[in-house]
């Protein structure tokens, strides 16, 4: 995956006989490092020691290591200084995923002892009452060897993840019984340094239901708080040549342009509508149909609503707003809605864009109303 890329040399992977080196992990972090993301590169559980250990130094290593050098004579002179690398995609935690994830945890922890490594887990559909004895775990029954993985990490003084992925194929998402399964791993870590993360919000759509989906579930793991990073999966698509049931890319581009779908968009106003503050917000009615997360600025002088209506009908919600007051008579609303199947093509990529506008808020007392529109995710913004 390094060097020229017409030198290296093509392999036959899961999807394709013959699939090209030509973006790698490598191509991979540069990308990350400079747009500003947190790259965490996934392994193939197969990877010897050996090779695990070699990337750890090219990565992270000084330009006197044999491959810190080789890394600074590839053009990247400053260590990359990963801190989060995952082994294997989807598998069942059983023992031999365990001696597997052993040895090359090992390997690597010898070489940076800070790494957090992730554990290629799956879903789970069943509540889980009894951690060693359970339905329906992917092809397990037990957390036996997640507890293994625990003790492990704790002989090393190191950080595990677990990662899980839902579905959100829409319009509402699908987490199955991802909290049962993190609080039996509470149940078992004894002491362990380990998070429950989702890397994958998982679907076969790239259209508004997914974005709705997508957006729901942002909003629930805001809420509790207890998964510190969570993916959706597929970032980039090429247009035309999808041939599998993942259609999922937030963003398509062809030789010409590049342009974001539906989900794309909603990552990018959850990130330009953040707020680090979660503030307690409930929706008072029997149906619960919107699903609302509330947050404010770290000094109190912003106050941010995400809202998804994941329903073909327009509802109006009273708004009750209790020990913040705007100064501001309007608020900033950013909305996207349409179709629930809509996309953006090549031909027409702005189809399905949010919409930004004011909006006169009129509280009086605390009090408001606004009308969320069917199928729509709303940002509404008070200073």
């Amino acid at each position: 995956m390094i060097g020229p890329r017409d030198r290296r040399v093509p392999h036959c992977n899961t999807w394709y006989p013959h699939a090209t080196n030509g973006w790698g992990i490598i191509d991979f972090l540069n990308f990350c490092e400079a747009a500003g993301i947190l790259g965490i590169p996934d392994f193939n559980l197969d990877e010897t020691p050996q090779d695990m250990a070699d990337f750890v130094e090219y990565v992270n290593g000084p330009v006197t290591s044999e491959w810190g050098a080789r890394r600074a004579a590839d053009g990247h002179p400053k260590p990359y200084n990963l801190r989060h690398m995952e082994l294997g995609n989807e598998h069942s935690i059983n023992d031999r995923y365990f001696q597997k994830f052993k040895q090359l945890a090992e390997a690597i922890w010898a070489n940076d002892p800070k790494m957090i490594l992730a554990v290629g887990d799956c879903s789970y559909m069943e509540p889980i009452v009894d951690p060693f004895n359970f339905p329906g775990g992917h092809g397990i029954s037990s957390l036996a060897a997640h507890q293994k993985t625990l003790q492990l990490a704790r002989k090393h003084d190191a950080e595990v993840w677990f990662d899980v992925h839902i579905a959100t194929d829409g319009p509402l998402p699908q987490f199955w019984v991802t909290n049962s399964f993190a609080d039996a791993l509470e149940r078992i870590a004894e002491g362990a340094k380990y998070k429950v993360v989702i890397f994958e919000f998982n679907s076969g759509t790239h259209s508004l239901k997914r974005a709705l989906a997508n957006a729901g579930a942002i909003n629930r793991v805001q809420r509790e708080g207890r998964i510190p990073v969570a993916i959706s999966a597929n970032c980039l698509e090429a247009d035309g040549q999808n041939d599998n049931a993942w259609d999922q890319g937030l963003l398509f581009f062809n030789a010409s342009q590049a342009w974001l779908q539906p989900p794309g968009y909603v990552a990018r106003m959850f990130s330009q509508n953040y707020l680090p503050r979660l503030v307690q917000c409930r929706v008072n009615t029997a149906e619960k149909i919107l699903n609302v997360t509330a947050t404010t600025s770290d000094d109190g002088l912003t106050l941010g609503l995400q809202v998804v209506n994941p329903t073909d009908k327009a509802v109006t919600a009273q708004i009750h707003i209790a020990g913040f007051v705007p100064k501001r008579p309007v608020a900033q609303v950013t909305e996207l809605s349409g179709p629930l199947n809509a996309v953006n093509t090549a031909a027409e990529p702005k189809t399905i864009v949010p919409q930004n506008r004011e909006w006169k808020h009129s509280i009086e007392k605390g009090e408001t109303s606004y009308t969320f529109p069917p199928y729509s995710v709303t940002m509404l913004r008070m200073e």
